[in-house]
């Protein structure tokens, strides 16, 4: 069942987020992303996930920016 994100939302869910950035749950618990977590629940703040997709960019040859 998809999901949308709303564009404001400032905390998601660990669907949520693995949604925001087009990949599975399982990949983004496989990535050094910062999260938050109480208890079982583990929540990602929306200016974390886009630092993070930023530092990914690269520039031509595999070269980041």
């Amino acid at each position: 069942m998809a999901t949308t994100i709303e564009p404001t939302k400032a905390v998601m869910t660990r669907r949520e987020a693995a949604e925001y950035l087009r990949i599975g749950k399982s990949t983004l618990d496989k990535l050094p992303i910062p999260k938050i977590q109480i208890r079982r629940r583990v929540l990602y703040k929306r200016e974390t996930l886009d630092k993070w997709l930023a530092a990914q960019q690269t520039k031509g040859k595999g070269t980041p920016v």
